[in-house]
């Protein structure tokens, strides 16, 4: 048996060897597979596949019976200042921004920042829904491009109210970054189609929600503000 020792390690070490051998050349197959995927998507990609198209997908009772529409007594829509990078939500109110961004103190609205607010009626939330929920790209079912920033300087929101005129949930969107976030994570806007923001933009001016859209540098309003207060 001791004669056997080192035929075994060197069986083992010969094995381990092979194994390499083999499992490299699968690595590679897979990144060029990878790549090769890749390449063929952006020879074959057309920019107009991503713009955005209505499917007729969900009924007006089945989109209301989504969340956060299911639970909502009430939405609004508004506008507000760009609050600042360095001020969060309840913080520094009155000595960064006192009548700049969204708060929401204890399940309470603070309208007191607030440029415009306008509670939608039920065509207006009929209008929202489709373009949340029945809003797609144009050809479905492939890789899609989405264009966004990296920034996050919100002046739009949908505020949802319960029955007790408390915030239950609420979206805030940038137009200038192509971004939005709501408070719980639970729901966005949807598939980013091509045009998704512009429709939004224009879903907030039909509505007479007009700051915060498509249409205005605030870059330079803000800097020329924030530099009087300095």
């Amino acid at each position: 048996m001791k004669k056997l020792g080192p035929f075994i390690v060197l069986l083992c070490l010969c094995c381990t060897t092979l194994f390499a051998q083999i499992s490299k050349p699968k690595s590679t197959k897979k990144k060029a597979a990878k790549n090769n995927l890749v390449a063929d998507w952006e020879k074959n990609f057309k920019e107009e596949y991503s713009d955005c198209a209505f499917y007729n997908k969900y009924t007006a009772k089945q989109r209301l019976a989504k969340y956060p529409f299911s639970k909502a007594a009430n939405v609004l829509a508004v506008s507000y200042k760009y609050r600042g990078i360095d001020t969060k939500p309840g913080e520094n109110k009155e000595t960064r921004s006192p009548k700049r961004g969204l708060y929401i103190n204890n399940g309470v609205l603070d309208t007191t920042t607030l440029i415009k607010i306008k509670t939608l009626d039920s065509r207006q939330i009929d209008v929202l829904t489709n373009l949340i929920f029945n809003t797609n790209y144009k050809k479905k079912d492939i890789m899609h491009s989405i264009m966004s920033g990296k920034c996050f300087e919100p002046r739009n929101a949908f505020i949802f109210l319960d029955s007790n005129a408390q915030v239950l949930d609420y979206l805030e969107i940038c137009f200038t970054c192509y971004q939005s976030r709501s408070s719980s994570d639970k729901f966005d806007i949807g598939i980013l189609c091509a045009q998704k923001y512009q429709m939004l933009s224009d879903y907030f001016k039909n509505i007479g929600v007009v700051y915060g859209t498509f249409g205005k540098d605030y870059h330079e309003e803000d800097t020329t503000e924030w530099s009087k207060k300095e």
